[in-house]
C-alpha cells in the first residue's frame, strides 16, 4: 500500500469516535503491523538496554530497585516499561494523553517475555501465573506483577505528580510524535518531576516513519512537503513533527537541563544519495545545512543538577 493511501485512511480514523480501536484492527488485520514482529520486539529491548545503561552510567542513584521511573507516551504494548521492571525497577509511572493501551498487545508482550527468553539481551525472572489482562483488571495486574501505575488520560505538560519524585525518565521514539510547541512544556514538567542528580534518556527518530511501511520512499521523504501538504499526510494517530536534531538541542538549551551525552546517527551513502534527490521544502532548505538535515536519529541524555 502506498503511504499516501494509508495516511488518508488513518486521517479518517483520527476524526471518528473509537478511531484508535479501528486503527488497531486495521494494523492487525490489514497491514499486519501489529503486534510487532519478534525481530522488532528484540530490537526494542536492545534500545531499553541502551537507556538502562545510561541510567547506570550517569544517575546519582544507580540502584534500580530503589529508583522511581517515569515514562510519557507509553504506547500500545508496554514493552518498554515491562522491560524496565524486569531490569530491577520497582516503582514505575506511565502516562498517556489518551488511554492507548491495547490489552491484547500487552498480553502478547508478557507471553513473549516467557517464550523468547533465550533471545532477550538481559537476565530476568518473569512473574508466574499472571492473570490475562482484561478491561476490569488490567491496572491491578500491571501494578501487582510489574509495579506499573498506568495513568490516562494525563497531559505530559502538567501531570499533577509530585515534584522531585523521579529518578529516571525514559523517552523512546516519542518526542518526534509531539508538536514542537509542546516539547518545551513537557521538558519543563519532566525537570520538575525529577530529583536532583537524576537523568532523562531520550531516543529520537528523525526519519519519515511512513518509510518503514512504504519501501518506495526514503526516510527523508516528508521533508519535501509544505506545511499545508504535510497536514493532509499527517493524521493525529500517526503524527510526526518533522523536527531536525538541531531544533531539539535549541529547545533543551532553553531549559535547565544539562546535556550529558549526544549520540548522533548519520546516514549511509545510499541514504545521502536519496536525500540529494529530494526537493526540500523551503523551511528545511533555508534553515539547515545538509548535515543537519541528514541526521537520522539520536540519543540525548539529560541531567537535572
Amino acid at each position: 500500500m502506498n503511504f499516501k493511501n494509508k495516511a488518508y485512511i488513518q486521517r479518517i480514523f483520527s476524526r471518528i469516535p473509537q478511531g484508535e480501536k479501528i486503527n488497531f484492527f486495521f494494523q492487525k488485520n490489514i497491514t499486519k503491523s501489529l503486534p510487532i514482529s519478534n525481530v522488532e520486539f528484540i530490537e526494542k529491548l536492545h534500545t531499553v538496554v541502551e537507556h538502562f545503561n545510561n541510567f547506570l552510567k550517569y544517575s546519582d542513584n544507580k540502584k534500580p530497585e530503589q529508583s522511581s521511573y517515569f515514562e510519557f507516551g507509553s504506547g500500545y504494548d508496554l514493552v518498554i516499561p515491562i522491560a524496565i521492571k524486569l531490569l530491577g525497577f520497582n516503582s514505575l509511572t506511565c502516562i498517556d494523553i489518551r488511554e492507548l493501551v491495547f490489552l491484547e498487545l500487552i498480553n502478547n508482550t508478557i507471553n513473549r517475555f516467557s517464550e523468547l527468553k533465550d533471545r532477550i539481551p538481559f537476565h530476568y525472572t518473569i512473574p508466574e501465573n499472571i492473570a490475562s489482562l482484561s478491561k476490569l483488571n488490567y491496572k491491578q495486574v500491571l501494578k501487582e506483577n510489574f509495579s506499573i501505575d498506568y495513568l490516562a488520560p494525563v497531559d505530559a505538560r502538567a501531570t499533577g505528580l509530585i515534584s522531585s519524585s523521579i529518578d529516571f525518565i525514559l523517552s523512546n521514539a516519542t518526542m518526534e510524535h509531539i508538536p514542537k510547541i509542546h516539547i518545551m512544556d513537557i521538558l519543563i514538567e519532566c525537570y520538575r518531576l525529577m530529583k536532583p542528580g537524576s537523568i532523562m534518556s531520550n531516543a529520537i527518530d528523525y526519519r519519515d516513519h511512513w518509510s518503514f511501511f512504504d519501501k518506495n520512499i526514503s526516510c527523508y521523504n516528508f521533508l519535501q512537503y509544505s506545511p499545508g501538504q504535510w497536514e493532509k499526510l499527517n493524521p493525529s494517530i500517526m503524527y510526526q513533527n518533522r523536527m531536525r536534531h538541531r531544533e531539539y538541542i535549541e529547545i533543551i538549551n532553553h531549559t535547565n537541563f544539562e546535556i550529558l551525552e549526544e549520540r548522533i546517527v548519520f546516514p549511509e551513502k545510499h541514504e545521502i544519495d536519496q536525500l540529494k534527490k529530494i526537493n526540500l521544502d523551503p523551511y528545511y532548505k533555508n534553515n539547515f545545512n545538509f548535515e543537519e538535515i541528514s541526521i537520522k536519529s539520536s540519543y540525548l541524555v539529560l541531567r537535572k543538577n
